[in-house]
């Protein structure tokens, strides 16, 4: 990829600069009926009604997904976090949906794993729309919003571990031990992303922001295009003979 080769793409590596990110298609819906995520202000509404309280949720680490997607990484994770009580991380077989949860049932952990599939993964903006604590490997792909994800300080929306997941039972036992952090770490979270970033407004804004600059990118044309159409506004004034000269 370089600069002759303008892209816009739902995710890129760090040294892939010359492409454009744009919101991936998860904003608008999901394909996959089986998956029971539908849109994604859906997901949210299904977040808000269930409504489960910090003090309420379970102690415990939660992670659902394909091994086959990025077998090491992931099964990297189900070694790690085998056998210790705060671990709830298992593959779903969808032939049988053995071991599924809904997004929704994501939010009644405090803690949600999320991790990278073939290239980026579209579960982020799910957990984020949980007031629970997600847990992130450091990533190789960048979505438009990871910007906005903060691993340290008073503004920490998130907890980053090393991408073998060597200190996850560190991090894990950190946040046990400290549960007011880990509270405010989840708050930060939905605050910065269900509650500003990731609704329908922010995508909004995002797009036309992606459009303005992409015109100011682009090169001018120089040659002038024939005007042989006209434009939809002024159509749309037009009485029903003269619509229907447009339409041989």
């Amino acid at each position: 990829m370089g600069p002759r080769h303008p892209l816009w793409v739902l995710a890129r590596k760090a040294e892939e600069e010359s492409v454009w990110l744009m919101p991936d298609f998860g904003f608008w819906s999901w394909g996959h009926l089986d998956s029971k995520i539908g849109p994604y202000d859906q997901v949210v509404e299904h977040v808000r009604q269930r409504d489960v309280p910090w003090d309420q949720k379970r102690d415990k680490l939660v992670w659902r997904g394909k091994l086959s997607f990025a077998l090491k990484l992931r099964r990297t994770l189900l070694e790690v976090a085998r056998g210790y009580p705060w671990g709830d991380v298992r593959e779903v077989e969808w032939s049988n949906k053995a071991n599924f949860l809904s997004m929704e049932e994501h939010c009644d952990y405090k803690f949600i794993a999320h991790v990278e599939g073939r290239s980026y993964s579209a579960s982020l903006k799910y957990h984020q729309a949980c007031q629970s604590v997600v847990v992130i490997h450091k990533l190789q792909y960048i979505q438009h919003h990871h910007y906005l994800l903060v691993s340290s300080g008073s503004q920490q929306n998130f907890v980053q571990v090393e991408r073998d997941f060597s200190d996850l039972p560190q991090k894990m036992q950190e946040l046990l031990d400290n549960p007011a952090k880990a509270q405010r770490i989840a708050r930060n979270s939905v605050n910065v992303f269900r509650e500003r970033y990731l609704t329908a407004a922010a995508d909004a804004c995002y797009w036309r922001a992606l459009l303005l600059a992409w015109a100011v990118a682009s090169p001018a044309l120089t040659l002038s295009a024939p005007q042989n159409g006209l434009r939809y506004k002024s159509f749309l004034l037009l009485g029903d003979s003269n619509m229907m000269r447009f339409g041989r």
